[in-house]
C-alpha cells in the first residue's frame, strides 16, 4: 500500500538553520523513522532569512554576484537570483545579504544606509530583469530607505542615515532611473507594520542598536522624511501595510510603484504549498521561536491555516516555546519543543523521527 507524503514547510530557525536546511534535516527525520516515505520540501521564509535559496531552488535560475555597499558603506560581493520562467526575467533580491543585521553590526545605528540596496537593484536592472521580488526582513537600518532611493537616482543634499536624516531634502528627481518606470517591484514583507506611529519602524530599531533614549527623535525624522518624499513621488504610503518593514524600505519601494505583498503568503504561492498540502496527508512546520508574533502572517501561521482548509493535520515544531505562544496552539494539532542532540540540524532531524515513530500520521 502507497504510503502518504509528507509536507515540510519550516520557517529559518534564526542562527542555526535557514527554512531550507530546516526542511531537509526534517527530510533526514522522515527517512529514519519511515524509509521510503515521500516527502515534498516547501520551506516557507516570511521575506527574510532564506528567501532567496527558497525560491531559487522552487523556481531554477542562477546565481548572481555584484559588488555593492552593505549597511556600513563597505563594498562586499552580494549574490541575488535570476529566474527566467516567470513571464519574462524575474530578479529575486533578499535585503538581508546587503543591509541585514550581521553586517550593520559593525558600525554606529545613526550611520547605516540602505544604499547598497538600491545599487543591487541597478544590477539586477542591468541584466535585463523587470520584475523584482525584494525581500525585507532582518534589516540592521531605519532610514525610511532614503539610501535606496539616493542609489536610484533620486538627488538629496545633506546626510542620509537614520539619526541625521532630517538636515536631508530632495534637490531633484530626474535622475531616478527611468527604467523603473517599466518594471514590477514586489515587496515580500515580513512584517505588516505602518511606517510611523507605536507599530511603526521605530518599534524594531532597538533590536538593530538604536538607544532608546533616540526612538522619539528617530519617529520624528521618519515623519519628517515621509513628508519631504511624499510630497515629491505625489503619493502617500506611510499607511500601507508593510510600510515599516526593514526600517521603512517598504515605504521607499511603495513610493516607487511596488506592491507591498505579505511574504509567507506569497512564497507559499510561488513554491506550490496549496498543492504539496492537497496531495498529502501529513504537514510539519517549525521556526526558533514560536511566541505571539507567530500569528502575525509567520511561516507556520500560513502554513496552519492553509492545511486547516484542506482537512490535514500540521505539527509544529518549535526551538523555544514562549508563554505568549499559549493562546496559537490550538492553531497545530501538535507542538513541540526540539529534543536535544549535537547540532541544530540533528535535533530537528531526531524530533521529527520520534513524532512519526510513535504513531502519529
Amino acid at each position: 500500500m502507497a504510503v502518504s507524503p509528507v509536507v515540510l514547510a519550516p520557517n529559518a530557525f534564526k542562527g542555526t538553520l535557514s527554512p531550507l536546511s530546516a526542511a531537509r534535516a526534517m527530510a533526514v527525520g522522515v527517512e529514519r523513522a519511515c524509509p521510503g516515505r515521500p516527502v515534498f520540501l516547501r520551506p516557507l521564509p516570511d521575506g527574510g532569512d532564506g528567501t532567496l535559496d527558497v525560491l531559487l531552488a522552487a523556481l531554477g535560475g542562477e546565481r548572481v554576484s555584484a559588488e555593492v555597499d552593505d549597511a556600513c558603506g563597505q563594498r562586499r560581493e552580494v549574490v541575488f537570483g535570476l529566474v527566467d520562467r516567470l513571464g519574462g526575467r524575474t530578479a529575486i533580491i533578499e535585503s538581508a545579504l546587503v543591509v541585514g543585521q550581521a553586517l550593520g553590526a559593525r558600525c554606529p545605528f545613526s550611520e547605516r544606509c540602505t544604499d547598497g540596496l538600491g545599487q543591487l537593484i541597478r544590477c539586477a536592472l542591468d541584466r535585463g530583469a523587470r520584475t523584482i521580488y525584494v525581500g525585507l526582513g532582518g534589516s540592521a537600518t531605519c532610514d525610511a530607505g532614503v539610501g535606496l532611493l539616493s542609489a536610484l537616482g533620486l538627488r538629496f543634499q545633506g546626510p542620509r542615515s537614520a539619526i541625521r536624516l532630517e538636515t536631508a531634502w530632495v534637490a531633484g528627481m530626474g535622475g531616478l532611473d527611468p527604467r523603473l518606470r517599466q518594471t514590477r517591484l514586489v515587496v515580500l514583507a515580513d512584517v505588516r507594520n505602518v511606517l510611523l506611529g507605536p507599530e511603526g519602524a521605530a518599534l524594531f530599531a532597538p533590536q538593530k542598536g538604536a538607544e532608546r533614549s533616540d526612538l522619539e527623535t528617530l519617529e520624528g525624522v521618519l515623519g519628517r522624511a515621509a513628508d519631504l518624499l511624499e510630497s515629491h513621488f505625489g503619493r502617500r504610503a506611510r499607511e500601507l501595510p508593510g510600510s515599516g518593514a526593514a526600517g521603512g524600505l517598504g515605504f521607499a519601494l511603495a513610493l516607487l510603484g511596488a506592491r507591498l505583498a505579505p511574504g509567507a503568503p506569497t512564497i507559499a504561492r510561488l513554491t506550490g504549498l496549496h498543492q504539496a498540502i492537497a496531495a498529502s496527508d501529513l504537514v510539519i512546520t517549525g521556526e526558533g521561536a514560536c511566541d505571539g508574533q507567530t500569528a502575525y502572517g509567520k511561516g507556520p501561521q500560513v502554513v496552519a491555516a492553509k492545511a486547516q482548509a484542506l482537512g490535514k493535520p500540521v505539527i509544529l515544531i518549535c526551538g523555544r516555546i514562549e508563554p505568549s505562544f499559549a493562546t496559537l496552539a490550538p492553531l497545530f494539532w501538535r507542538c513541540t519543543p526540539l529534543m536535544p542532540a549535537v547540532s541544530s540540524a540533528e535535533a530537528l532531524s531526531l524530533t521529527v523521527a520520534h513524532i512519526l515513530a510513535t504513531g502519529n500520521p
